[in-house]
C-alpha cells in the first residue's frame, strides 16, 4: 500500500543531499523532512532556506534534526560522504566514505529500524554492500541508487538519435555505477521495435554504440570537472526511487542491491540489475537473457567490485 504522510530523513545535506531534499519537497513526496548533517548549522540553514518556499508548495514540515528526531522515518536517504575528487581513486573514496557510513548508518537504524534505506553516497555499490553487512534485516530494505542515473543518461542519448520521447525508449545500464558499467544493447527497444529495426524503419543511421557508451560512462566525471559535483540528475533519480516506494508502484528500476548466485557471478555482491521496486523496497531482481558479451562484461564488473571489497575489508 502507498505510504501516506511519509517521514523522510536525509543524512548529509551538502551539495547532493540538499538538492535531494529540495527535489523531494517540491515534488510533494513527503509530509516531513528531517535533515541531518555533521555540521548542524548547515542543516539548519538548508531547512530554513527550503522552509521559505513552503507557502508556494504542498505542506511539508522541514527541520534540522538530530538522530533521535529522525525516529519513525519511512525512508532514510544516506547521502553523507565526500564527493570523488578529480584524480581520486575509487578505492580511496570507498575507504573515506565507508568510515562515514559506519558512523551514521547504525544511528539512523537504531531510531528507524523499519525504514527503507536508500544509499546515494559513492561509490554507491560498495557503500550499499557495506550497509547490507551492517544491517540485520532483509536485503529488500537496503538499496542504492545504482545505475538509475546512468540508465536515464543512456535513454536520453538514444532518444536524441532516434528522435522520440525518452519515455518511449526502453533500455538499461547495469553492473557497477562506475567505469565498468555496461549497456544492455540486446534489450533496447523503441516503441516495440528493436533499436536497429527502428533505425531502418525510420531511415536513420545506425547508432554509434561505442560513442554513446563512452558518453554515458564519462558523464559524471565531465560534470565534476566543470562544476565540482553532480546534483540535479542524481537528485531526480533518487526522487524517482522514493516515489516508486511511497506509491507502491512496482516500477522496474536499475537500483543497486544484494546479488548472489545469478549469471554465474560469485557473491555476495551489490550492483545494479533491473528490479521491481515497491512499498517494500527492492522486491525482486529481473533476470534477462543477456548476449554472451554482455554476460562477460557483467562478470568483469562484479569482479572489480569484489576486488574493492577485499581491499577495504568487506570480503
Amino acid at each position: 500500500m502507498p505510504r501516506r504522510g511519509a517521514k523522510i530523513t536525509v543524512v548529509g545535506v551538502g551539495a547532493v543531499g540538499a538538492c535531494i531534499a529540495y527535489t523531494l519537497a517540491t515534488g510533494g513526496l513527503a509530509t516531513e523532512l528531517a535533515l541531518i548533517d555533521a555540521d548542524h548549522r548547515r542543516a539548519e540553514g538548508q531547512a530554513m532556506d527550503l522552509g521559505d518556499a513552503m507557502a508556494h508548495l504542498r505542506p511539508v514540515h522541514i527541520y534540522a534534526s538530530d538522530y533521535a528526531d529522525s525516529a519513525g522515518s519511512s525512508i532514510v536517504i544516506l547521502a553523507a560522504g565526500a564527493p570523488r575528487a578529480p584524480g581520486q581513486s575509487r578505492l580511496d573514496l570507498a575507504r573515506q566514505n565507508l568510515a562515514i557510513l559506519k558512523e551514521t548508518f547504525p544511528r539512523v537504524l537504531r531510531y528507524s529500524p523499519d525504514a527503507i534505506f536508500l544509499i546515494v553516497t559513492n561509490p554507491v555499490d560498495i557503500i550499499t554492500y557495506a550497509a547490507t553487512r551492517l544491517a540485520d534485516m532483509g536485503d529488500e530494505r537496503v538499496l542504492g541508487t545504482g545505475t538509475v542515473l546512468d540508465t536515464s543518461r543512456f535513454r536520453r542519448l538514444l532518444s536524441r538519435h532516434v528522435r522520440v520521447d525518452p519515455r518511449n525508449v526502453h533500455a538499461y545500464v547495469v553492473g557497477e555505477h562506475g567505469d565498468s558499467l555496461l549497456a544492455l544493447w540486446s534489450r533496447v527497444s523503441v516503441a516495440g521495435y528493436g533499436l536497429d529495426e527502428y533505425c531502418r524503419e525510420m531511415g536513420l543511421p545506425p547508432v554509434d554504440r561505442q560513442e554513446i557508451l563512452a558518453r554515458v560512462t564519462r558523464a559524471g566525471a565531465e560534470i565534476i570537472t566543470r562544476k565540482g559535483a553532480t546534483q540535479f540528475g542524481v537528485s531526480i533519480a533518487t526522487a524517482r526511487i522514493v516515489e516508486a516506494i511511497l506509491r507502491n508502484e512496482r516500477s522496474v528500476l536499475t537500483v543497486s542491491g544484494l546479488v548472489e548466485g545469478v549469471y554465474g557471478v560469485e557473491g555476495p555482491n551489490c550492483f545494479s540489475l533491473p528490479s521491481l521496486v515497491d512499498g517494500g523496497g527492492r522486491r525482486r531482481t529481473l533476470l534477462l537473457d543477456l548476449a554472451p558479451d554482455e554476460l562477460e562484461a557483467l562478470k568483469r564488473s562484479a569482479g572489480l567490485l569484489k576486488e574493492i571489497h577485499k581491499e577495504v575489508g568487506l570480503a
